[in-house]
This record gives C-alpha cells, sequence and structure tokens, in this order.
C-alpha cells in the first residue's frame, strides 16, 4: 500500500481545531457531530464508486477558509478513537482548474496522519466507513513554497476528496467466550478496549495456548494483512514488555512472535486473542492479548 504521496505530504504543515461537537459517536470521550458544509457540498459534483471517484466542479471553486462537506455517509464503522486507522483513497485538486494533482491515492489513514494536513482533523470524528468528504483549503494556508510545489499559487484553493473505503474497528466487538482452561492470564479491559492482563501464580505452560477471549462476527483474516492492537506482559516478571495502544492501529504482523502472527491469521475481525508463548527454559513466557481491528485486503498492500 502506498503512504501518502510527495504531494500529499506538502500539504503537513500545521492543523485546524476540530469543530461541530454535540451529539453523535464519540471521539476522545467527547462526542461530536459532523460540521458538514451545504454550499461546498453544493459546489462539487462527485459520482462513481467509492473509492474510485468522479469529479466535477466549475472552476474556479474558492472557500474563504478550510471547509468540508459530507457527499456520501457510509453506514459501516464510525472513527469513535484518536489512534483508529481508515483506508482511503484521495484526490487532490486544482481549484482554480478543476484538473487533478494527485490521485486517487489509496493510503492509510488516522487523526496523526490528519494533524499534518491543516485542517484535515476536522474531517476525521464521527465519518463512517464507506463515506465520500470533500475538502476546500485556500493555499494562502499553505504558503507560497508549498503551494509552488503543488503547481499552484496563493489566493487559490486546492480540492481534496477522501474516499473511506474500510475503518478498523477501535477495539474488539463481538461475544465473550467461556473458556475452561485453568492457571491462564485473565484479562480486564478499560473503557476503550486497552486490556490488561493479570498473570496467575501457576508456572507458565509448556506447550503454546490460544484462547479466544472475544468471539468477533467479521471475516477471518487468512492471506489478508491484519489490523490490530496486541499487549505482552512478561510471564515471570509480570511487566508490560510492548504494547501498540498508543499509536495508530498496528498493520505489520512482523511485530508478532511467529505464534500470535499463525493465531491472528486464523481469527475473525472484531475477535480479542490470548495466545501465551512459552520459553523452554520458563524464563521467559509471554502472554500477548491481540484484539483483531480490520483487514488490509490483498490488492491494497502492496
Amino acid at each position: 500500500m502506498r503512504k501518502s504521496s510527495a504531494a500529499l505530504s506538502v500539504l503537513a504543515l500545521s492543523a485546524l481545531a476540530l469543530t461541530g461537537c454535540s451529539a453523535a459517536p464519540s471521539v476522545a470521550g467527547a462526542s461530536c457531530e459532523r460540521d458538514s458544509s451545504s454550499n461546498l457540498a453544493d459546489a462539487v459534483d462527485v459520482t462513481g464508486d467509492i473509492g474510485a471517484a468522479q469529479i466535477d466542479f466549475a472552476a474556479p471553486l474558492r472557500t474563504d477558509g478550510a471547509e468540508y462537506a459530507d457527499l456520501i455517509v457510509g453506514d459501516g464503522t464510525a472513527v469513535t478513537t484518536d489512534n483508529q486507522t481508515s483506508i482511503v483513497a484521495m484526490t487532490l485538486l486544482n481549484g482554480e482548474t478543476g484538473e487533478p494533482i494527485v490521485g486517487p491515492s489509496v493510503t492509510l489513514f488516522n487523526a496523526t496522519e490528519a494533524a499534518r494536513t491543516p485542517g484535515m482533523e476536522a474531517i476525521v470524528p464521527c465519518v463512517t466507513q464507506g463515506s465520500r468528504v470533500v475538502y476546500s483549503l485556500p493555499t494562502n494556508d499553505l504558503g507560497e513554497a508549498a503551494a509552488a510545489q503543488i503547481g499552484m499559487g496563493l489566493d487559490e484553493n486546492v480540492i481534496v476528496v477522501t474516499d473511506f473505503i474500510y475503518v478498523a474497528l477501535p477495539k474488539a466487538e463481538g461475544a465473550a467466550v467461556f473458556n475452561t482452561q485453568r492457571g491462564l492470564p485473565s484479562v480486564v479491559r478499560a473503557a476503550d478496549g486497552r486490556p490488561g492482563i493479570i498473570i496467575p501464580d501457576d508456572a507458565a505452560p509448556t506447550e503454546v495456548v490460544t484462547e479466544t477471549i472475544i468471539e468477533g462476527e467479521g471475516e477471518v483474516v487468512g492471506d489478508g494483512l491484519p489490523m490490530f492492537h496486541a499487549t505482552a506482559v512478561g510471564w515471570n516478571d509480570r511487566s508490560v514488555l510492548t504494547t501498540t495502544w498508543d499509536e495508530p492501529t498496528a498493520t505489520d504482523p512482523g511485530i508478532l512472535p511467529a505464534e500470535v502472527q499463525t493465531a491472528l491469521q486464523q481469527a475473525k475481525v472484531g475477535s480479542q486473542l490470548l495466545v501465551v508463548v512459552p520459553d523452554p527454559g520458563n524464563q521467559s513466557a509471554q502472554a500477548w492479548v491481540v484484539d483483531v481491528l480490520g483487514i488490509i485486503p490483498q490488492e491494497l498492500s502492496n
């Protein structure tokens, strides 16, 4: 999958504040509603399937400040946390001419990425999978040098159409599973889904143990590239060895032991797994808890 292109990166200068918060899904603990601009929506005609936007508008198209409009509101997973990751297709256009600058470019997108682009943070909260959002930004907010790098001057506008192809879950969602095996860690969860792993006084298992503790209802990961969060605790010292919960949704299974990768491939999206990886000397056994949050399809992972 391509990360942000050079032209998209040119926009990474500053961020505007989030706007329009009142009542809807919550983001970082605060509820909010989408602050869509009807004027911008009326000015842009976008057709085509999500991920294959065909864009037309009467040029020049200018706005006094950063604005966005929801052209399509999807009915899929909503972005409700700052570190939730989406797969998006972005198209940048010159608002003076209507000509494309770059895209559609398929990339991973989250609040961290959005904060690198002026005003982009505003389109993230509460957006849903299947949505299409158009965004307008005066090039004066970029500065002369950055505007020139995308072939534009000052006193113009860059237009960005973003299709939210896929939105990862914020945490495991499904049915709790009762497991009967004794002597294994127990798991508690914060409101945002972050797990705490309680190691028992028993010795660690001598063989790999995998349990599904929340059974999701999504697709099996299989050969797809998983989107996940993971935490590992050392069995003997009960210390946290690593966690991904402080970062955007993880997409690199290579950070996991092979035994955990295998369990992840066999799991359904929405599941939470407990995997105990033993150590032959019983000195450094590890207990892993993995939330399976989504799948990047093979055709998008190259």
